[in-house]
């Protein structure tokens, strides 16, 4: 398994996630984000984690849970990654 400064996200993951959490204005909770993306707990908290290192997503912290939200960087991303997925591909 590679060290996490090597590894590389999926790109259809990554625009799976990128996908639901722009539909979802105020963000998801991980647990439900998992369930909406099709992906494992542990895979989810990896890619949220590459997420938040890159400046995509924040955790906000609401009440007594962390819901995962775009930022503007991520939205930005949304925009270049998805749309040219869904139109190219």
């Amino acid at each position: 398994m590679p060290s996490p400064s090597e590894w590389k996200p999926d790109m259809y993951v990554l625009s799976r996630i990128l996908d639901r959490l722009w539909k979802e204005e105020n963000g998801m909770m991980r647990t439900r984000l998992q369930v909406a993306t099709n992906t494992s707990y542990d895979n989810l908290v990896r890619y949220v984690t590459w997420m938040t290192e890159k400046g995509l997503v924040t955790i906000i912290p609401n009440d007594g849970h962390e819901v995962v939200a775009l930022t503007e960087k991520g939205r930005e991303a949304y925009r270049r990654i998805v749309l040219w997925i869904f139109e190219t591909v």
